[in-house]
């Protein structure tokens, strides 16, 4: 992904102790920022007009400095945003096209067969998961595949780390019962 480019954005001074410096807000969460976007929208141009659209929010916001939890609030931010941007885009964008498929040339040493069967079982993981109730694919999303801590994704959610930690092991049973029945349907004769 890279780095995060905010044109013509403002600076806050640091004359005062209620005013966070900008590019320090920038530097110390960006990087988490545009991680929560990406894990959300699996695009890095999506994610990084996102993570500006983040900071920017926050700095419009004013008094940086009375804000207790800079990163999770951040973090909601980034989250909501990410999540209104991935409703409003089209279907069409979250489906794989076949010209998708051949840009993702195998290595030397890869077989075709063997590539095919990853990426049949990767679209396959990911219809699972898409299948799952909404609160439950955010928090499996936020722990699994973005390796955040059960207080993090809590903090992002707005909600007990004891709910999160909840809601992993049902998406995880979900999930299993549905692979495994897929499975049973696959290998029936």
């Amino acid at each position: 992904m890279g780095t995060i480019i905010l044109a013509n954005m403002p600076v806050a001074s640091s004359c005062d102790d209620h005013t966070l410096d900008f590019d320090a807000l920038v530097f110390a969460h960006g990087r988490f920022v545009l991680n929560i976007a990406y894990s959300v929208l699996r695009n890095p141009q999506d994610a990084e007009d996102i993570a500006q659209e983040t900071f920017f929010r926050a700095f419009r916001a004013g008094d940086l400095g009375k804000i207790e939890h800079m990163r999770g609030w951040l973090g909601r931010i980034a989250w909501r945003l990410a999540l209104n941007h991935s409703r409003n885009r089209s279907e069409d964008r979250r489906k794989i096209r076949s010209e998708d498929l051949l840009r993702t040339l195998p290595a030397a040493e890869t077989a075709v067969d063997e590539m095919l069967v990853r990426k049949e079982r990767a679209i396959l993981l990911e219809r699972v998961l898409l299948s799952l109730p909404r609160d439950l694919r955010e928090t499996f999303v936020l722990l699994t595949v973005e390796g955040m801590t059960s207080q993090n994704a809590a903090e992002i959610l707005g909600i007990a780390d004891s709910s999160v930690r909840d809601r992993l092991s049902r998406a995880r049973k979900i999930m299993k019962e549905k692979l495994t029945a897929l499975a049973e349907v696959n290998n029936e004769p």
